[in-house]
């Protein structure tokens, strides 16, 4: 996103839009954020760690050999790399505010606590057939 590129684009987007035409819906999907992070173990150096207070996954670029094996990794096929630099594209949350959220026209895209959402009335984002998840934001993914 812009705050990584300069600008803003689908190619080194850390968001990914996974179209479900059998019920006409779009489901962003993002790092989940593991608390048994496979990306993380799969790294063959030091090159990925996770931040201590946000849980999100951290990328040393000067450590990464651009192996893809965290991407090989994911559980969930959300890691994807970069087309250019063949560097990992992992959510870092942008420090707090995402940028795909501000930046989303409609307000599809929210971010915080899924509990908090349904205690306000609002309904979580789905990830997955019929099913609701946590966001990063509630470090349970």
């Amino acid at each position: 996103m812009a705050r990584h590129e300069g600008r803003f684009g689908t190619s080194s987007a850390r968001i990914r839009v996974f179209k479900d035409e059998s019920l006409g819906v779009d489901r962003p999907r993002v790092c989940r954020m593991c608390l048994e992070a496979f990306c993380v173990s799969a790294c063959p150096t030091t090159a990925l760690a996770r931040h201590v207070v946000a849980g999100t996954i951290l990328l040393d670029s000067e450590q990464c050999l651009c192996c893809t094996a965290c991407a090989d990794a994911c559980s969930f096929g959300v890691l994807s790399v970069h087309p250019l630099t063949g560097l990992p594209l992992f959510c870092d949350l942008c420090d707090g505010d995402p940028a795909c959220v501000t930046r989303c026209a409609t307000g599809a895209l929210v971010y915080g606590d899924p509990d908090a959402a349904a205690c306000a009335g609002q309904t979580p984002p789905l990830d997955g057939p019929g099913r609701q998840t946590s966001h990063p934001a509630g470090h349970r993914a």
